[in-house]
This record gives C-alpha cells, structure tokens and sequence, in this order.
C-alpha cells in the first residue's frame, strides 16, 4: 500500500513538473455542462403509530439510603 502511494505521488510530481514547464499543454476543445434531469409525481409513504401517553408530573417520595462504613486497616 505505501508503495502504491509512492508511485501516486511520483506520477502527480512528474505531471505537475511537465505541465509547469510547459512539457504538457493542456487545452480545453469543448464545454462540459450538467445532465438535465426532470422529475415528475411520486408520493412520500404513509405510516401510523400508537404511542403510549406520557404524563409529566411531580410527588414527595421518601427514600431511606444505606449507610457506608469504611474501616482502614
């Protein structure tokens, strides 16, 4: 894989040195434009759900704790 990527880079250094120097000349003989696309209809699909209701609210509640002890050696 390293080696694959040095060869990359080899080849781009080498077009880039051709193109600088004017080695290569590179000239643009057509314009390129889009593709059109036309859509037409269609329909997002229909789903149902049943959800359960949820009721927010707030009480006093007592909650009794356990008490830790830690002994040292």
């Amino acid at each position: 894989m390293r080696f694959i990527g040095g060869l990359l880079l080899i080849v781009l250094l080498v077009l880039a040195g051709g193109i600088a120097t004017g080695f290569i000349d590179l000239q643009k003989t057509q314009e390129g434009r889009l593709p059109e696309i036309a859509v037409k209809g269609g329909s997002l699909p229909k789903y149902e759900a049943s959800v359960a209701r949820v009721e927010v609210g707030k009480r006093k509640e007592t909650v009794e704790l356990p008490t830790v002890d830690v002994q040292k050696p």
